[in-house]
């Protein structure tokens, strides 16, 4: 399968609300859990603060693996 009829096959398959309601609260928590580290003394071996280029990317790639690993 080729990537556009990967995404096209998941852009349908996430117009269940189910699943994408699964899906939207997995990446809302992995968001908010690495962007509130700091409250919970919590120190992330990598820095993702989205205020930055590297800490973008890396989140954007932890995001990647969630949806497609």
């Amino acid at each position: 399968m080729n990537i556009k009829k990967a995404r096209a096959y998941m852009n349908k398959q996430l117009q269940d609300e189910g699943l994408r309601g699964a899906y939207r609260a997995n990446i809302a928590m992995l968001i908010y859990d690495d962007q509130t580290r700091d409250q919970h003394k919590e120190v992330p071996a990598v820095s993702t603060n989205l205020s930055n280029v590297e800490g973008c990317n890396l989140i954007a790639d932890k995001l990647i693996d969630l949806i497609f690993k």
